[in-house]
């Protein structure tokens, strides 16, 4: 049998994704593209605004002008933001705060023995699946979900000899593309169920919905999505990343993984267990009792000044825990080493909050003129003018929603905007809003991570170029389009199966409204 040439191997690979890759790496550098993205979204916001285009505020639904950044008001509006664009950037505090705390105990060795001792016996070929299982219900976890994902579970494809930009595209898969699936009640579920209330009660003001409504659905999505990113990335995602980032060209070398670990070692991870046992019964204690100020108004947990506080509580754990493990294996042998290693850990986001800058910039821009809403607000239109019913309403109102979402990643803000239009309009045709929000939920999460409007799209990508710094936007666009497609394509059909089961998506909410 003769061998494959290494130009036949490339023929093989998938022409689209090919020519998306290669597009797509022409594109100048990612902090430049938002420089000339922001400066687009300046000339086009004077442009609209002569021309009378109106935007929809999603709260209260008035309709406005949208607002040029070259009137007075907007090149006042340029400079006077700028620093607060940045500062306020949502990604920015949570990924220093998260790496001070994370990278110390990277830094000490903790992260390391834990792999070798948990990661190293697991089964292999389960790797992936308990992945996307992770990372898909660690939505509760909200933005850290991401930050702390990613570059986890590339350096443990990594260290078990699998590509480790494979692992960073399942973590940013399972984070981003399943991020309204989950096996826990989340904040984003009750702000949803708010959200929903609101606009059924146009039509009925005795709605309720529950933030339980859509449990079922949601809960029984994990596995699905888990089994698709599964499929996706060990049969066409890694293969091709193979032949074209192969392990070889990594920078960073494989962490190792040998399974023996030193006494100190031992003692250090059975002191960071008992610690862990202790410092949950501290939280639990904190916020068990109904008087508890980090439980809502209400006396519950979602949403709550607990959910609220989990980046910070991550923080206090990981600093902890390093301290910990570090005294007891020598890494820290005085308190003046805690900082140290602290200010080792965020040398690497230099790059990251260089990004952070240009990115912050577009999207205020974005945000401030109104132009998303305009876009979203158009893509409703289209939908609500099709005349759509039954399963093609379905497969339509996703389809718009998961367009919409690349433009306007908020779920919480373009659920605002599509819920007071949609929910009452399929009200009056028997659909119930629950269902209406679980339609909403797929096209949702399964194009935020081909989106560059989202803060995370240049997260995934700076830990990606950490093992090849010459990977460019195409080649991340590429990698996770077959994820992006595989969900919204699957998830779809799981929600047209469970329909036509007659399944309820929660506990009493079937597709149409009881009569």
């Amino acid at each position: 049998m003769s061998e494959i040439s290494p130009k036949n191997e490339t023929i093989k690979d998938n022409r689209i994704l090919a020519t998306i890759e290669r597009v797509g790496n022409k594109l100048p550098h990612p902090f430049l593209l938002f420089v000339y993205l922001a400066g687009f979204v300046i000339v086009a916001s004077m442009v609209l605004n002569y021309y009378g285009f109106q935007t929809i505020n999603p709260k209260t639904g008035d309709q406005s002008p949208i607002r040029s950044l070259l009137s007075g008001e907007g090149v006042v509006y340029i400079f006077t933001s700028m620093v607060k664009n940045f500062v306020n950037f949502p990604p920015l505090g949570t990924i220093v705060v998260v790496m001070l705390g994370i990278g110390l105990a990277d830094k000490v060795g903790l992260l390391s023995t834990l792999m070798r001792q948990t990661v190293a016996k697991a089964p292999k070929h389960l790797l992936t699946f308990s992945v996307f299982v992770a990372g898909i219900c660690g939505s509760i976890a909200s933005d850290a979900n991401y930050l702390i994902l990613i570059p986890l579970v590339a350096m443990i494809f990594h260290s078990m000899g699998r590509n480790p930009i494979a692992g960073a595209a399942a973590a940013y898969a399972a984070a981003g593309a399943g991020y309204d699936a989950s096996l826990f009640v989340t904040a984003g579920d009750a702000i949803f169920a708010g959200i929903a209330t609101d606009a059924a009660r146009i039509i009925d003001p005795e709605a309720y919905v529950s933030p339980l409504d859509n449990y079922y659905f949601v809960a029984s999505s994990v596995f699905v999505l888990a089994v698709v990113g599964t499929f996706v990335i060990d049969k066409i995602v890694e293969p091709r990343l193979n032949r074209l980032h192969p392990l070889s060209s990594m920078i960073i070398t494989a962490p190792k993984m040998d399974v023996a670990i030193t006494d100190a070692e031992k003692s250090g991870l059975k002191a960071v267990g008992l610690f862990t046992l202790l410092f949950a019964g501290l939280v639990f204690a904190i916020v068990y009792p109904d008087a508890s100020p980090f439980r809502n108004e209400n006396g519950g947990l979602i949403p709550s000044p607990f959910m609220k506080s989990f980046v910070p509580f991550l923080f206090f754990y990981f600093i902890s825990i390093g301290i910990i493990y570090g005294k007891k294996t020598g890494a820290i042998s005085k308190i003046e080493d805690i900082p140290d290693l602290m200010a080792t850990s965020v040398k690497g986001l230099a790059s990251t909050l260089v990004l952070f800058f240009s990115i912050s910039q577009f999207i205020a821009y974005f945000k401030w003129t109104g132009i998303g809403n305009l876009i979203a607000f158009e893509g409703a239109e289209i939908l609500q003018s099709t005349g759509f019913t039954g399963y093609s309403l379905i497969v339509a109102f996703i389809i718009v929603t998961a367009v919409m979402n690349v433009f306007m990643t908020s779920g919480s803000a373009q659920f605002a905007l599509f819920a007071p239009i949609f929910i009452p309009m399929l009200m009056n045709i028997g659909i119930d809003p629950a269902f209406t929000l679980a339609m909403f939920r797929i096209g949702d999460s399964a194009t935020n991570i081909i989106s560059p409007m989202s803060p995370y799209f240049s997260v995934a990508l700076v830990y990606m170029q950490l093992y090849q710094p010459k990977l460019r936007i195409g080649t991340l666009m590429a990698t996770m389009l077959p994820l992006s497609v595989g969900f919204i394509v699957f998830w779809t059909l799981f929600l047209l199966l469970w329909t036509w089961l007659g399944l309820p998506v929660g506990p009493g909410v079937y597709m149409h409204l009881a009569s």
